[in-house]
């Protein structure tokens, strides 16, 4: 057996990894476009122009640019009623927009371990934390790996439970030719 490099073992890799994100000058462009305009508030044609894309590549009705994915989280989380003593299941293992979101709208998130296998919330294990309070749930579609949706809606539907996909991690991927984030 060999050493791992951090014990002074043979690194696998010898070069830096590619910074991200990654942009060139049409990127620059665009952004220089909204910059000068002065329409930075959400009401430009560049946003309008993104939510309609948006929503058509990813097969949904609507697309509505937020600040970021936490306020994304939130919103829909308080379109759905969470509030004040409801309880949201929520992975471990995710950027911490998905706990807070739940935070922000007056809930508690309620931590259920992942499956070592996707990383993903182990639906085995999600059954077991719904108590009266629990009023949502939010998978993450990790790293491009949606969740198991065909065993997570029935259990929703089962105990009158909202899906609020966070799918920050995986825009473009599918679940059985559906787009993630159109599922919940």
């Amino acid at each position: 057996m060999t050493k791992l490099a951090i014990n002074g073992g043979e690194p696998i890799r010898t070069k830096a990894w590619p910074q991200w994100p990654q942009w060139g000058d049409e990127e620059k462009d665009q952004v220089l476009q909204v910059l000068e305009s002065g329409e930075w508030g959400g009401f430009n044609d560049a946003v309008k122009e993104f939510e309609t894309t948006f929503a058509a590549r990813h097969s949904a009705t609507y697309c509505y640019t937020a600040t970021n994915g936490t306020q994304s989280l939130e919103a829909a989380l308080r379109v759905v009623g969470v509030g004040h003593g409801d309880e949201v299941i929520v992975p471990p293992y995710t950027f911490i927009a998905t706990a807070n979101a739940p935070r922000l709208a007056g809930a508690t998130p309620v931590f259920v371990d992942i499956d070592p296998a996707t990383y993903n919330l182990d639906i085995k294990l999600v059954e077991a934390a719904i108590t009266p309070k629990t009023k949502a749930i939010i998978p993450v579609h990790f790293a491009g790996l949606p969740a198991d949706m065909d065993a997570l809606v029935p259990l929703a539907e089962k105990h009158g439970l909202y899906i609020i996909e966070d799918a920050a991690h995986a825009h473009g991927s599918t679940w059985h030719g559906k787009p993630v984030g159109t599922i919940g």
